[in-house]
C-alpha cells in the first residue's frame, strides 16, 4: 500500500490508498458535496462532532458500548472506511487495527491523529508510577544513572541575563547533566540563574547537590513546586519537580555551598525513542488514554479542526468558530473538576481500576493511581496470579475505599479483591465509550462529569 504523509504543524494527516476512488453517495440527511467524516470511537465522533457542527455528519465506526481493546472491524466496518473521506483516530498506538483496515479499504482518504502532538506516558509509567514521592526519586535516579557532567556552564547573577540550557534534536527529551558554575553571595553561599523550555505540558524534575532550587516563568513570576525529592544519587541529593506549560522559564539556584554544582533537568516520565518514526511504532509503547483529562482534549480538537479544513477549505470559518466554542466548554469542564475534586481530602485521592486508563486524568487532578486489576494500558491482557496478590496488598496497606471497574468491563475480578480487603467495587465508569442518548453519559462531556460525579461520591 502507497502511503503518503503531509504534516501541519503537530498534526499528522495522511493519505492512503492505491488509488482515487469515486465519491459514494452522503446519506442521513448530509448535504450535498458534504465531506463524509469516519470517527473510530464512539466519544471521538462526539468530540469531532463539535467541530463539525451542521457543516458534516460524523458517525462512530464503533458502536456504543463496544470496547475499542477488543475491537476488530468486519467486513461492513472496512467498507464505511472506503466510503469515508476523512478518518478520525485516537492514535497514539490505540488503534492496532488500524494499519490493516485502511489497507483493505483502499481508496484516498484523510487520517486525522487526535492526538498528535501530546506527550505519551510509557508503559512502564503507567503500570508503576504512584505519584509517591518515593516513586518519583526512583525514576528520576534511574533517568541520572551512569551518567556524568557534560561540560560546564557559568550560571547568571542576574536571572534576566540567564543562559539557556536545553537540549535539541535527538536528546531534547533525555535527562543529561551539566556543571553549573555559581556566583558568590554576601552570605558566603553561591546562586546563580538559567533558563529552561518546555516543549510539553509535562512534569519536570531539577535535580543539584544541594542548595535549593526555584522555577519561575520568563516574565519572572514565581511558581509552586509539586514535589520536592530527596535524592540519594550521586551526585545529586536534592531535586524538585513542577508542572510546567510549554515555554521559556526560569530556574533559580542557591544557598550551595560550593561554587560549583551538577544539575540537570528534564521530564519526570522519561520518554521512550521519539523522532520520525514515532507514529510507526506506538504499539501500547506508552498510555493512549488522552481522552481522560479535558485538557490534553483541546489537543485533539485543534488536530480535528485543522484536519477538516485541510479536507474542507471552504468551512474553515465555521470549523474554527466551533472549535474555539467547544475548547471554551472543555476549560469550563476542567473549572468543574477541579472543584469537585476540591471535595475529597487529598489522602482519599486514591485510584484503583480495572486497567491503566486515568492516569493523564490523575496527573490533572492529584490523585495516586495505587493499582489495576489488569496492569496493563489494553484491557485485553491478563493478570497473574502475583500480580492480584499485590494488588490485593496494595489495597489492604492503603485503605484505598474503592475500585473502579468500567461499565463495558467485567467486575469478577475486582469483586474478589474487594472481598479479600473490604473495598467497594464501583461499576459505573465510562472511560471508552459514550452511551445512548437516553444513558448517563451521552456526550464526552457529560461522559465526564459522570465519572467525576462517580469518583467524587466514593471517595469523599
Amino acid at each position: 500500500m502507497k502511503t503518503v504523509r503531509l504534516l501541519f504543524g503537530l498534526l499528522l494527516i495522511a493519505v492512503w490508498g492505491l488509488a482515487a476512488c469515486a465519491p459514494a453517495g452522503a446519506g442521513g440527511g448530509q448535504a450535498q458535496g458534504a465531506i463524509r467524516v469516519l470517527a473510530v470511537e464512539t466519544f471521538l465522533a462526539d468530540i469531532a462532532q463539535n467541530v463539525a457542527g451542521d457543516r458534516a455528519k460524523v458517525e462512530s465506526l464503533m458502536p456504543i458500548g463496544v470496547d475499542p481493546h477488543a475491537f476488530n472491524p468486519t467486513p461492513q466496518d472496512v467498507r464505511r472506511v472506503a466510503e469515508s473521506d476523512v478518518l478520525i483516530l485516537n492514535g497514539a498506538g490505540f488503534e492496532e487495527f488500524a494499519e490493516k483496515m485502511l489497507e483493505n479499504a483502499g481508496g484516498e482518504r484523510l487520517v486525522i491523529e487526535a492526538s498528535a502532538g501530546l506527550t505519551m506516558r510509557t508503559a512502564d509509567e503507567a503500570m508503576h508510577d504512584d505519584h509517591s514521592i518515593e516513586s518519583h526519586v526512583h525514576m528520576v535516579c534511574a533517568q541520572l544513572e551512569g551518567k556524568q557532567p557534560q561540560g560546564e556552564v557559568t550560571a547568571a547573577a542576574n536571572p534576566e541575563a540567564a543562559p539557556a540550557l536545553h537540549a535539541e534534536g535527538e536528546h531534547a527529551h533525555e535527562r543529561e547533566i551539566v556543571t553549573l558554575k555559581l556566583n558568590l553571595q554576601p552570605d558566603g553561599t553561591y546562586a546563580g540563574s538559567v533558563r529552561f523550555t518546555s516543549e510539553n505540558e509535562a512534569g519536570y524534575a531539577f535535580t543539584s547537590a544541594g542548595g535549593q532550587m526555584t522555577v519561575a516563568t520568563a516574565a519572572g513570576a514565581a511558581l509552586t513546586p509539586v514535589q520536592a525529592l530527596p535524592l540519594d544519587c550521586s551526585p545529586m541529593t536534592y531535586g524538585v519537580i513542577y508542572k510546567l506549560a510549554p515555554g521559556e522559564y526560569i530556574v533559580t539556584l542557591s544557598g550551595l555551598t560550593t561554587e560549583t554544582t551538577p544539575y540537570s533537568a528534564g521530564p519526570v516520565h522519561a520518554h521512550t525513542e521519539a523522532g520520525a518514526d514515532e507514529h510507526d511504532h506506538h504499539h501500547h509503547a506508552g498510555d493512549p488514554h488522552f481522552w481522560l483529562d479535558p485538557l490534553s482534549v483541546i489537543k485533539y480538537v485543534e488536530n480535528i479542526r485543522d484536519g477538516l479544513i485541510a479536507a474542507d477549505p471552504a468551512g474553515r470559518e465555521v470549523y474554527t468558530q466551533n472549535a474555539a466554542a467547544y475548547i471554551a466548554q472543555l476549560n469550563d469542564l476542567h473549572a468543574w473538576i477541579e472543584t469537585q475534586v476540591a471535595q475529597i481530602p487529598p489522602e482519599r485521592r486514591v485510584l484503583v481500576t480495572d486497567h491503566d486508563t486515568l492516569g493523564y486524568f490523575a496527573d490533572r487532578y492529584g490523585f495516586t493511581v495505587l493499582g489495576a486489576i489488569i496492569p496493563n494500558v489494553s484491557s485485553g491482557a491478563s493478570p497473574t496470579a502475583q500480580e492480584m496478590a499485590q494488588l490485593i496488598d496494595q489495597v489492604k496497606s492503603s485503605g484505598a475505599p474503592a475500585i473502579f471497574v468500567e461499565s463495558i468491563a467485567s467486575p469478577q475480578l475486582a469483586n474478589q479483591v474487594a472481598a479479600e480487603t473490604g473495598a467497594k467495587v464501583v461499576t459505573d465508569l465510562y472511560t471508552h465509550s459514550v452511551t445512548a442518548p437516553e444513558g448517563k453519559a451521552p456526550t464526552y462531556i457529560a461522559m465526564m462529569r459522570h465519572n467525576v460525579e462517580t469518583m467524587v461520591a466514593a471517595l469523599k
